[in-house]
């Protein structure tokens, strides 16, 4: 038994850095290979921050294998074990930089937000021009992009830059730069993320709410440490126990008037059908309708628009006759996902996997959304199709 409770103890260190193994003789290109091929998820994390770990003396070996295989090879684990490793060498700077330009790089909001975790630290060249690369993607039209880059400009402590941007509306943006910001010893309003964890809302079946809850609870019970009600673990029984718990703490340590927030429930309509398009390109997009045509945009469906019903007949008509289902093509990250009754129809889509009656029937879609007066909507549903159409 004290064997096996030392090799519990000692492989993941083993896993993770020998301190016998010096990093300018490592086999790299072996251990970035292991980092973004293993099958045991455990590995690849290991083999990540292993990779991570060695900074500048990986760099090379990370750069050859994404020319070989393609950056869409390179995992989401290793990207944040190279953002939340903290090295601040030239050259892993210079690698985060090349990835979060990389406008069809799966993972670039990963990499800015390792920019934005060093910028306070860097100096010199490394330092360049970063105020202007933040500022350059404060308005991008993918959530994760744009509040990587907005944390960054907070940490810098650029307020001017940051009161020129558009005002984010997407309830997982607000949350999460409110999170990273906390975490980051940042001035941040609290409210957000108490809202959050009253959030119920879903899109489809998805239960996105929820995860913006879990997501603010773990900001806030990281940021209040000893003070958490539950910080010895343990679990609150339900939702309105914990905030109710969560007030009083949270009002002493940040002074802020904190308010106890209502439940966030979706709206009482009763939809036929949906499109969820998410891109690290081109943004997210999201359609509900009811059967009558009532159409409403937006993860929160906040924006609602009604077809007239000569348009919505032709359109109902021809949907039934679409058949699709399960998950077409190689999902990695980006992906599409139809869903709708008469007849039911789930279906999930890999980029150029759509098949062409699909395609040609959302084009439809889209113009009578054009020809009801929402240009931008109709320009995000095209941009999903330029996309996520078979080629």
């Amino acid at each position: 038994m004290k064997i096996l409770l030392l090799l519990a103890v000692a492989v993941p260190a083993i896993a993770f850095w020998p301190s016998s193994q010096d990093p300018a003789t490592t086999d790299w290109a072996k251990e970035v290979e292991r980092a973004c091929t293993s099958q045991r998820y455990g590995m690849r994390l290991a083999a990540g921050r292993k990779v991570a770990k060695g900074g500048a003396f990986a760099v090379d070996a990370i750069r050859a294998y994404a020319t070989t295989k393609g950056l869409a090879a390179v995992p989401a684990s290793l990207v944040d074990a190279v953002a939340d490793e903290g090295t601040e060498e030239p050259a892993v700077v210079q690698l985060l930089r090349d990835w979060s330009m990389q406008r069809d790089f799966y993972w670039r909001a990963n990499a800015m937000r390792g920019l934005a975790l060093r910028a306070e630290r860097l100096t010199g060249e490394s330092a360049k021009g970063l105020r202007e690369l933040f500022v350059s993607f404060h308005d991008d039209a993918a959530w994760l992009m744009r509040t990587s880059a907005r944390f960054g400009s907070s940490v810098l402590g650029d307020d001017k830059a940051l009161a020129l941007a558009a005002p984010e509306s997407d309830p997982r943006a607000i949350v999460r730069l409110t999170a990273q910001k906390l975490l980051a010893g940042k001035p941040a309003p609290l409210q957000p993320l108490l809202d959050a964890l009253a959030d119920e809302r879903t899109f489809q079946g998805d239960p996105w709410g929820a995860r913006l809850g879990d997501e603010a609870h773990k900001a806030l019970k990281a940021w209040l440490g000893d003070a958490h009600p539950l910080a010895n673990g343990g679990s609150f029984p339900d939702v309105p126990t914990g905030i109710a718990a969560l007030l009083g703490p949270l009002r002493t340590k940040s002074g802020q008037d904190l308010k106890a927030p209502l439940a966030r429930r979706d709206a009482a309509v009763e939809f036929a059908g949906g499109i969820e398009v998410l891109s690290c390109k081109h943004g997210d997009f999201f359609l509900q309708w009811t059967a009558t045509g009532e159409l409403h945009f937006g993860i929160d469906a906040t924006k609602s628009l009604a077809l007239p019903a000569s348009k919505w007949d032709a359109l109902s008509k021809e949907c039934t006759q679409l058949a699709l289902d399960g998950v077409l093509g190689d999902v990695v990250c980006d992906s599409m996902r139809l869903r709708w009754s008469k007849p039911n129809l789930h279906a999930k889509v890999a980029p150029a996997s759509l098949p062409p009656a699909v395609t040609n029937w959302l084009k439809t879609f889209a113009q009578a959304i054009e020809e009801a007066g929402e240009l931008r909507l109709a320009a995000a549903l095209r941009a999903g199709l330029e996309q996520f159409a078979a080629r």
